[in-house]
């Protein structure tokens, strides 16, 4: 279940780089975030990178604190590993038969559904605005986000600004692309990947908003 839950910190995890700020850009991925945090339920399927290769995930989201999980790795495509989450309890199935989780998974459970469902929208980084574009066939707005975070002592030789320059310029520099349906204002997609391969992505979630899903503890 540990595996799991590294799994689903991941999805929703930004990249780490230096990029110039767009302060109403970053406003708007926030407003998008909030909308998705508010809608009564959703869904998440999502394929990754992991240590034990290829992942497929499906997670879903209901208000006010529910969410389930199901997770298959490419290698045993018949096997899943499925996690449900009701207030305060959650319960596993690794197979046929469900346990209840101990209480330290619980509470990394907790914690990732928070992350997405609290009222707390976290460090996005740093946005840029990159217009209208089409993806499947249907318009929405992109976004190219980045960690501006620094750590350590500020560089203050005099070419830092160069240094600075070139490390945005890195081809393989890790980022996340974030593409919001304009009518709804709500995300539909977000792909972490190196700036060099963004179509061999780390992870690629898609995001459907079904006000339908039901999520109950299992009997």
């Amino acid at each position: 279940m540990r595996l799991t839950a590294s799994i689903l910190t991941a999805a929703i995890a930004t990249a780490a780089s230096i990029a110039p700020s767009y302060a109403s850009c970053k406003d708007e991925v926030l407003a998008a975030l909030e909308k998705q945090r508010k809608v009564q339920a959703f869904r998440m399927k999502a394929s990754m990178i992991s240590e034990q290769g290829p992942v497929n995930m499906t997670v879903e989201y209901a208000q006010p604190d529910r969410m389930r999980q199901i997770v298959t790795r490419a290698i045993e495509p018949d096997k899943s590993t499925e996690t449900i989450l009701v207030g305060g309890k959650a319960w596993g199935k690794d197979g046929a038969t469900w346990i209840e989780l101990s209480s330290d998974v619980t509470r990394d459970i907790i914690a990732q559904r928070d992350d997405v469902l609290g009222d707390e929208p976290g460090t996005i980084g740093t946005v840029a605005c990159l217009g209208s574009t089409a993806i499947d066939g249907r318009e929405v707005i992109a976004y190219r986000i980045e960690n501006d975070a620094q750590t350590g002592p500020k560089d203050m030789s005099p070419d830092a600004k160069e240094k600075a320059r070139k490390s945005l310029a890195d081809e393989a520099r890790p980022l996340r692309m974030f593409y919001v349906e304009p009518q709804s204002g709500l995300p539909v997609r977000s792909v972490f990947a190196l700036a060099n391969k963004l179509d061999k992505p780390i992870l690629k979630a898609e995001y459907a908003y079904d006000p339908s899903i039901k999520i109950d503890a299992p009997n």
